[in-house]
């Protein structure tokens, strides 16, 4: 049985930069969501208009540097192609480790009928939210 398991991110395997200067954006789920949301919406939005300025947006440096325009409409075609248009989304948690946290989400999408895990990799720097790695499962 063929097994497929799709890296939301654009095809990126995750990178866990230096954790010296990152941390975990939350200790409970109404602090992590609160942040989270705006930051996936920006990237769910992002893919479902294929704008690449929005959809890189909140990613951190090393995330961007792998993601050129070229490679996002690659892997944003695999997406459409493998379970469709996102159609809706439900909070599962998160949890903090090494400096980061990464938060869970059950996606819908227009064509699968299976449930897709939504996992997102945020941690804080400078000042901002930025987004380390991003998977669908």
């Amino acid at each position: 049985m063929k097994q497929r398991i799709l890296i939301w991110g654009m095809g990126l395997i995750m990178i866990l930069s230096s954790t010296a200067h990152a941390a975990v954006i939350g200790t409970d789920n109404e602090q992590v969501k609160q942040c989270a949301d705006p930051i996936i919406d920006n990237i769910l939005q992002g893919m479902a208009n294929d704008d690449y300025p929005m959809y890189i947006k909140d990613f951190d440096n090393d995330l961007r540097s792998l993601l050129s325009k070229k490679r996002f409409v690659e892997k944003r075609k695999e997406v459409y192609d493998w379970v469709g248009s996102y159609l809706y989304r439900e909070y599962l948690g998160f949890i903090n480790t090494q400096g980061s946290t990464i938060v869970f989400w059950k996606g819908t999408f227009d064509k699968t009928k299976n449930d897709i895990l939504i996992r997102l990799t945020l941690s804080q720097e400078e000042g901002r939210y930025l987004v380390k790695g991003l998977f669908y499962q």
